[in-house]
């Protein structure tokens, strides 16, 4: 299988990393000097205190992705637009994009760009931090899910989808088909608004939410007000999603959100596709979002402020 992945960054560098060992990866990154240096350093993963070099093949250049089977969409979810329009012209003959976005915003942007080339959501709770350019920390296993959010592809599509989470699982990665992806979405948006916007704002890792009471009642009230909105909208999420939120800052405890990463590295963070996304839809039906509302507003007055963290 051939492969390219769109966006350079902690979750792309890891799966670059994974599939690399079997099959032909690609990894397409807007900036032609970090292409080139990417090349030229390789993708150097740290796994339980291990570093490890892999090598890559990186391009700025979408013509490079010719005869590619398939494309992986690691890539912010405001740079989804942006990113398709810039890589579509090299991927003619690609014949399935998975979109590995957090939140929901880049699920009414899709469709419109993806017109002739059938598309599928990938979502993993897999953890990973980007500590340099090709360079990741490890942090933590988790299951990929992939499925199609759209009407049924044909039988050729389908199979694709089944031998790409075949791929995934060879390359150690757990991996599985699910029939109701979006049910898997909301519950990765249920534990990214509980975690992501609070670690941002107390500028610490997951596991130290659960340290005081009152981070745990803003993380409560987050979750909560998120799964009245998953059930009023009818999608079919997993019983009680603050402990499983609970759960997740647990077993990633010394991971970094990747919320807490940009606002380190001084960058436009996912809020309104995360947090955001539930007061918008709150608001329309009804139903209350004031802490998601609070976090949204305090995460924004972090952007506006740089330089922010160290």
């Amino acid at each position: 299988m051939r492969y390219a992945i769109i966006g350079p960054g902690a979750l792309g560098c890891l799966l670059a990393a994974a599939l690399g060992d079997q099959h032909e990866v690609w990894l397409l990154d807007h900036d032609p000097t970090r292409a080139a240096q990417l090349n030229q350093q390789q993708i150097l993963l740290t796994k339980n205190g291990r570093e490890r070099p892999i090598p890559i093949r990186a391009t700025a250049n979408p013509a490079d992705l010719a005869g590619i089977d398939c494309g992986l969409l690691c890539v912010k979810s405001k740079a989804v637009a942006q990113a398709l329009t810039r890589s579509l012209p090299g991927l003619g003959g690609c014949r399935l994009i998975i979109a590995f976005e957090n939140g929901i915003a880049h699920l009414e942007v899709i469709p419109a760009l993806l017109q002739k080339i059938p598309w599928a959501v990938g979502v993993t709770g897999l953890g990973a931090t980007l500590t340099g350019p090709g360079q990741i920390r490890f942090g933590g296993e988790g299951l990929t899910r992939m499925g199609f959010l759209a009407a049924e592809p044909d039988a050729p599509t389908i199979a694709l989808l089944t031998a790409v989470a075949n791929d995934f699982r060879q390359s150690g990665l757990p991996t599985e088909i699910s029939m109701n992806i979006l049910g898997p979405i909301w519950d990765k948006l249920l534990i990214n608004c509980g975690i992501n916007a609070l670690t941002a704002i107390r500028n610490c890792p997951n596991g130290d939410l659960l340290n005081d009471s009152e981070t745990i009642s803003m993380l409560t009230t987050a979750v909560k007000e998120g799964e009245a909105v998953a059930k009023t909208l009818g999608v079919s999420i997993t019983p009680d999603p603050v402990e499983r939120t609970m759960a997740v800052c647990r077993a990633t405890a010394a991971n970094i959100s990747s919320m807490l990463q940009d606002v380190r590295r001084h960058r436009p963070t996912e809020i309104d596709a995360i947090n955001g996304a539930v007061v918008h839809l709150a608001e329309t039906l009804g139903l209350p979002s004031e802490m998601n509302r609070e976090l949204t507003r305090q995460i924004r007055n972090l952007e506006e402020s740089a330089p922010l963290f160290p």
